[in-house]
């Protein structure tokens, strides 16, 4: 079994029993191997420092263990063979594929294939999915909630919302006359299963009440108090009672800049014939608490905030503003429970296309900063993908950078290759450390008018496809996402990360196979 105690770092040791797992099979570590395992972030459980993030980084094997296949970069998934260990999440491949680069297929619970295309440095092969509180979680009790009194309400609350930590979720609460009643179904979580909050682990509870749109700040929705819940248990059929204190401490938000003209610039730029239109609605700055900043920070797996068209943090929002919003008079409540966590701003811009009449495509950049000393310092370090062009089995070169969608790319046969290139630095350091090219079919059956096909991870800017999975007469779109902060992913680590955390989304020019 394989216990870690930072991100990144990897040991063979004897951990079985942190993670109630029983070995069933030992596992060859001569052999070249890589891993697939959750990356988890955890509270303390106990002692004077509980519900405070555990400073651990824990890894453990993926349970129900996904689905896998291997195959040369150029071969067939039926050629060679692959076992996934739920010992300690190992996947063993050939000698053969040493120094080249290969292809590794793994299927959660979603049903989404992920496929990898990397020649990672051995033993450095580590694949990560981040989940931000414990693994095993217990089933929400029916009818369960919160009714909440503080002993001394304000005057009155205007969009109160409820969190926990620990099992980190989000949702709106009713509010009558100084009482919030917030019954745990409208809860959502924003990674992972919904479980039941226990406060034995670690796990809080917390009201947050929210003002919409003040005099000085058009368009913010900033937070004006709080209450730590005497306990985040939750009982079956009951709402329990809470008279905790209302707190409304509140600070100042210091940026160097907000997104301006530049950025936009640089945006505009970089989506090209791609660009459409500015969402000026849809762009946004989340200031708020994160989780921990030893995971990736655009690992969010709700819509949270309802507007969000991009990636999003595991976040506790405290202050949303537009995208132009200047910040610095605004001064939004700081709950003291919160104090053990680091605080981030996120913000997001976004360019949104209309295709085939009917669906939106968002592409866009984001970031997710860190407090220092003196505030927030604004970047957007992921480097935007551009000028996609699509080579067909039969050797023919296709813009999917160009003005024109529904492009023909012939018969869906044989291997087909994205490549595209990463913008230039200038003044600004950028990075793409590694890319995920998302193949989405239109389908009008679904919400958004997109059904996932397939996800392709590579750390250079080039994807084999192969033609069988495209749809003779379906419209495709790739969209292209670029990631800064993984720095060991180009070795095949892609558990390090680092800060500010960014990514850019680009949606191609749509194509159809005959």
């Amino acid at each position: 079994m394989r216990c870690v105690t930072g991100a990144g770092l990897l040991a063979l040791v004897g951990c079985n029993q942190i993670f109630g797992i029983t070995p069933t099979t030992e596992f060859d570590a001569a052999e070249p191997h890589v891993v697939l395992d959750w990356q988890i972030a955890t509270l303390l459980a106990s002692g004077p420092n509980a519900g405070a993030p555990d400073p651990m980084i824990r890894f453990a094997p993926i349970d129900p263990a996904p689905k896998i296949r291997i195959a040369p970069i150029d071969g067939s998934f039926d050629q060679d063979q692959a076992t996934y260990s739920p010992v300690d999440g190992s996947i063993a491949f050939p000698h053969a594929y040493l120094n080249t680069t290969w292809r590794l297929e793994y299927t959660l619970a979603d049903g989404v294939p992920h496929e990898v295309q990397w020649a990672p440095e051995d033993p450095q092969g580590h694949l990560t999915v981040p989940v931000f509180g414990r693994i095993q979680r217990d089933p929400v009790p029916p009818g369960g909630g919160y009714q909440i009194t503080p002993s001394n309400p304000p005057a009155s609350f205007m969009s109160p919302r409820v969190f926990t930590t620990g099992l980190w979720t989000e949702g709106t609460a009713s509010h009558n006359g100084t009482t919030v009643d917030y019954d745990f179904s409208s809860a959502t979580s924003l990674s992972g299963a919904k479980g039941r909050p226990d406060p034995t682990l670690g796990d809080r509870a917390l009201l947050v009440d929210y003002l919409d749109s003040p005099i000085n700040a058009a368009g913010c929705r900033v937070a004006v108090g709080s209450a730590a819940l005497d306990s985040a248990a939750i009982q079956t059929g009951v709402h329990t009672t809470q008279t905790p204190p209302w707190n409304t401490t509140s600070q100042v938000v210091m940026s160097d800049r907000q997104a301006n003209f530049m950025d936009l610039g640089r945006l505009t730029s970089g989506l090209g014939k791609l660009e459409s239109m500015f969402n000026s609605s849809a762009s946004m700055q989340l200031f708020g608490v994160a989780a921990s900043t030893d995971m990736p920070g655009l690992s969010g797996t709700s819509g949270t905030p309802e507007s969000s068209k991009l990636l999003v943090p595991v976040i506790v929002t405290l202050l949303q503003c537009p995208y132009n919003s200047s910040l610095g008079s605004l001064a939004p409540a700081q709950p003291p429970m919160l104090d053990p966590f680091p605080r981030i701003l996120h913000v997001q811009l976004v360019d949104s296309r209309q295709v085939l009449g009917v669906v939106t495509l968002n592409s866009g950049m984001e970031t997710v900063l860190v407090a220092g000393a003196s505030g927030f310092t604004m970047a957007f370090p992921a480097a935007i993908p551009m000028q996609f062009t699509l080579t067909t089995p039969a050797n023919s070169v296709l813009d999917l950078a160009g003005a024109s969608d529904q492009v023909a790319v012939g018969p869906a046969s044989g291997f087909f290759e994205l490549d595209f290139v990463q913008e230039p630095s200038s003044d600004t350091p950028l990075r793409a450390d590694y890319y995920d090219v998302v193949l989405h079919r239109f389908d009008p059956q679904v919400r958004g008018g997109l059904t996932t096909e397939r996800i392709y991870t590579v750390t250079a800017p080039k994807v084999r496809i192969d033609g069988a999975l495209l749809m003779p007469g379906a419209d495709y779109v790739f969209e292209v996402r670029s990631y800064k902060g993984h720095p060991q992913a180009s070795h095949g680590n892609f558990a390090p990360v680092d800060y500010p955390y960014g990514a850019a989304i680009v949606f191609t020019s749509t194509f159809k196979a005959s």
